[in-house]
This record gives C-alpha cells, sequence and structure tokens, in this order.
C-alpha cells in the first residue's frame, strides 16, 4: 500500500513541476499558451501573430481561421478554412467574405456565392437581396443568368 501511495505522490509532483514550467515559460517570453510557433497568444495556433484557438497563417483571431490553407488577417470560426484573407465571420471562404458561409471575394450576408454580393443565398456577382442567381440582380428570387 505505501509503494502505490508513494508513486502517486510522485506522479502527482510531476504533473504540478510541469504545470509549473509551463506557466513559467508563458510568462517569460512575448506569446502564452500552448502553440506550435512562435508569436501566437492562445493555444494549438501556427503561422504568427495568432490569437484564439487553431489558427495558422497570420494575425488571425478566433478558432481554427486559416486551419488548411494560407492567408490572414481572418476574425471569427473556420475563416479561410481553406485559404483566404480578411474574412470576418464564420466559415467564410475566399477574400474580405463578412457573414456566414460566404464563398468569393467582397460577399456580405448569408451563403453567397461568387463576388461582391450582398444578402441572402447570392449566385453569381454584384447581386442585392435574396436567393439571385445570375449577375447585377436585385431583390428577391430573380432567378435566371
Amino acid at each position: 500500500m505505501s509503494f502505490l501511495r508513494s508513486s502517486l505522490l510522485f506522479g502527482a509532483s510531476l504533473v504540478g513541476a510541469g504545470a509549473i514550467a509551463l506557466v513559467g515559460a508563458g510568462a517569460a517570453s512575448a506569446e502564452s499558451g500552448i502553440n506550435f510557433s512562435p508569436g501566437n497568444d492562445g493555444l494549438l495556433n501556427s503561422g504568427t501573430g495568432n490569437t484564439g484557438i487553431l489558427n495558422g497563417g497570420v494575425g488571425n483571431s478566433g478558432i481554427a481561421n486559416n486551419l488548411l490553407g494560407p492567408g490572414g488577417l481572418n476574425s471569427g470560426i473556420a475563416n479561410g478554412l481553406l485559404g483566404g484573407s480578411g474574412n470576418q465571420g464564420i466559415a467564410n471562404l475566399g477574400n474580405l467574405n463578412r457573414g456566414v458561409a460566404n464563398i468569393g471575394n467582397g460577399n456580405t450576408g448569408l451563403v453567397n456565392v461568387g463576388n461582391a454580393n450582398q444578402g441572402l443565398v447570392q449566385v453569381g456577382n454584384f447581386n442585392l437581396g435574396a436567393v439571385n442567381v445570375g449577375n447585377g440582380r436585385v431583390g428577391l428570387l430573380r432567378l435566371g443568368f
């Protein structure tokens, strides 16, 4: 029984010493947390200048931005996951998108595919409104090319 108790106390002291070493290392450097590369704040970030969890690329903040592709300056969750820069929101792919699940460049809103769309479920370019397919459409349910 004393062997078991001694083993448990020894194991607990090792864990405590390891935790103190990690805290000391984090306090002594510019970055904090457990990251894959230096210059990041948070947990499991790669790249540089990232804040949050699992961010890659450069200058991202949030969770899983630029995780699998190049880019930077994204904020939110899973923006530029496969590549892209300057996105804000959730799951935007491309560049300069704001909102949720936009694919392309310069889209604002929800589930827009293409470029410079604003609104909800736009497919094409320069659409404004909801559920438009084509280019330059304004309004609701404008379908066709």
